[in-house]
Order: C-alpha cells, then sequence, then structure tokens
C-alpha cells in the first residue's frame, strides 16, 4: 500500500500563506480548500508530497 500525503494551504489576500490541514485523500483535501475558502482567503493550495519528500503543487482552488 502507497501512502499518499496532501497539504491544503490557504492564501490570504495579502499572500500570507496558512496550512489548512493535510489528509492522506486528494477527494478531502479538495472538500477542506472549498470549504476553507472565505472573504479574507483568495485561493487555496493543494500540494502531495513526492517519493522524495517534496511538495508538488496538484490544484489551486479560487474563490468567485
Amino acid at each position: 500500500m502507497i501512502w499518499e500525503l496532501y497539504e491544503v494551504w490557504a492564501v490570504e489576500f495579502d499572500g500570507h500563506e496558512e496550512l489548512v490541514d493535510t489528509t492522506n485523500s486528494l477527494k478531502e483535501a479538495q472538500q477542506l480548500a472549498k470549504e476553507s475558502l472565505t472573504e479574507d482567503i483568495i485561493e487555496v493550495i493543494i500540494y502531495k508530497e513526492d517519493e522524495e519528500g517534496e511538495l508538488v503543487e496538484v490544484e489551486v482552488i479560487t474563490g468567485p
């Protein structure tokens, strides 16, 4: 079984980034990202940890 790790990061209007949560499910990461969008959060970025432990951008979700 291969373990996958996703990190969900929120980006505020001023550019500040904050870790929202981590999960082993892309579907859960996408749900967390959508729920994190607020008036102050302009986008949420989902990263996946690769084999070397580096974070690779998977998806960027922006607000309306």
